[in-house]
């Protein structure tokens, strides 16, 4: 008896799903910039939130090696808030810096 339609072991070389739907942080691909660029690139995410227009992302950490996510900055950032209270760049924060670690890596 021949192997069914969906046996793995038919070799398609036209196939486009190899049956493998987990893949390692290793190949996710970051784009590499500079500090100046990621800074100026979160100050943006962070400023396009409701009532974050001025606060500002004035330095980020690198890692010693980059974190099990294959992100080498560390998620604790240093705002320059301009005013804004806690509650409100709390939410904006939240939501860019998950993000934006998948996103981007250090030079």
């Amino acid at each position: 008896m021949g192997a069914s339609p969906l046996d793995p072991r038919d070799k398609d070389p036209e196939a486009t799903f190899n049956g493998d739907i987990f893949f390692s942080a290793g190949e996710v691909h970051r784009q590499v910039v500079s500090r100046t660029e990621l800074l100026a690139r979160l100050s943006r995410l962070v400023q396009s939130c409701e009532g974050c227009e001025h606060v500002r992302v004035i330095e980020v950490t690198r890692l010693d090696r980059p974190d099990e996510a294959g992100c080498n900055w560390s998620s604790s950032l240093v705002l320059a808030p301009a005013g804004v209270q806690p509650e409100v760049y709390v939410l904006a924060y939240a939501q860019v810096i998950a993000t934006a670690r998948e996103a981007w890596n250090l030079e």
